[in-house]
């Protein structure tokens, strides 16, 4: 399949990049420096642009078939760069015939159903009050997302750690664990590229 990633310079898209092409995926990475993605050869094309730019997401999801997004918060970055992203795929997908929208964002983002335990709302207090920049991001990120005509997965995550790939447990906040390793998380978002089990919601994943 033809993907597009956004967020492939970091961890989590590092290894979507990695598995994408080991699956035999082309892949087209949107990347603001495209000198510090980790990889470079044939099925892995490089687009030079910002994911709050519009015309840049227009770039990197021409001709597609999905688009993955492991955004996220970055340190002394733009406290908008989820929303921003958002609003521009919502708006550029449909008018380039692109659908399946797979995105990444934290546990700590409600979402109908949830049933979260004491631990899962204290941690949702300790980000609203340390990290508000980072929750309202978030927050507005998914909402934009859900409001789309998309056939979109909003993935949830606790607690990112490193390590292999291992097995995942899906469902809402309150049935997960408070870790998962990012080799996994990019394991269940290219699963469900070809897949519609999760289509229109937000699981939460842990191992």
């Amino acid at each position: 399949m033809n993907l597009a990633i956004l967020g492939g310079t970091g961890r989590t898209g590092r290894l979507l990049i990695d598995l994408a092409l080991l699956r035999g995926d082309t892949v087209r990475v949107l990347a603001r420096d495209p000198g510090r993605l980790h990889r470079h050869e044939e099925r892995l094309i490089e687009v030079q642009g910002d994911a709050r730019d519009p015309e840049a997401v227009g770039r990197v999801i021409a001709g597609t078939d999905a688009v993955l997004s492991a955004l996220g918060p970055v340190r002394g970055g733009p406290p908008d760069t989820m929303t921003l992203a958002a609003r521009n795929l919502t708006t550029v997908m449909p008018g380039a015939g692109v659908r399946r929208l797979i995105t990444l964002t934290g546990a700590g983002v409600p979402h109908e159903g949830d049933r979260p335990g004491p631990i899962d709302r204290v941690f949702r207090v300790l980000l609203r009050l340390t990290q508000p920049d980072v929750l309202k991001d978030s927050l507005n990120h998914a909402d934009l997302i859900r409001a789309s005509t998309l056939d979109w997965t909003i993935v949830r995550v606790p607690r990112l750690t490193d390590g292999p790939a291992a097995p995942t447990r899906a469902g809402l906040v309150g049935d997960i664990r408070p870790f998962i390793t990012r080799a996994s998380v990019a394991e269940f978002m290219l699963d469900q590229v070809g897949s519609d089990q999760y289509v229109r919601q937000a699981p939460a994943i842990s191992n």
